[in-house]
């Protein structure tokens, strides 16, 4: 057996592999990697997704959580952002191409503990954060170019569209 298969069976079972698999996620290799890199990260996931497989499996696989999808440039972001990590929700937020510095203290999970509260900064409010909240960014562009600061803080996950996922 091939040493990347060992990864795929050790980190993920045929349960998990099946309901991805309803959820729209390509059954190639290449992609059952990408989901098991997106259960099991530490820093938030940046997904560079050109032709939206990851965008559909994310929706699909978070529905039942109730997650949120926003983008930047969306006149509710900031509440969208508040109520996830209030409520412990997942969130999407699309059409990364550059970062909005709203969300370093997000990306650095800056949390503090005042009493018996687990707070973190978003601007100018202090928001309690749940341990359930999870951020996933996706950008359409294969070729975009972020800077070593934000690749130190985020998670890269590659859905480029490859032959055998065709």
């Amino acid at each position: 057996m091939r040493n990347d298969l060992k990864f795929i069976e050790f980190l993920s079972n045929p349960g998990e592999r099946l309901l991805w698999e309803k959820e729209t996620l390509p059954t190639d290799e290449l992609c059952v990697e990408n989901a098991i890199i997106m259960q099991h990260f530490n820093r938030y996931p940046l997904v560079i997704d050109p032709s939206d497989q990851a965008l559909n499996f994310i929706m699909n696989h978070f529905a039942k959580q109730k997650i949120q999808k926003t983008s930047f440039a969306d006149e509710g972001f900031m509440k969208h952002l508040e109520t996830a990590i209030r409520f412990g929700l997942p969130l999407l937020v699309q059409d990364v191409e550059k970062i909005d510095p709203i969300l370093n203290s997000v990306l650095n999970k800056e949390v503090q503990k005042v009493g018996g509260r687990v707070l973190i900064r978003v601007g100018d409010s202090e928001i309690d954060y749940s341990d359930k909240f999870v951020l996933y960014m996706i950008t359409r562009d294969p070729n975009a170019a972020f800077t070593p600061d934000l690749c130190s803080r985020v998670t890269f996950v590659n859905f480029t569209v490859t032959p055998s996922s065709l």
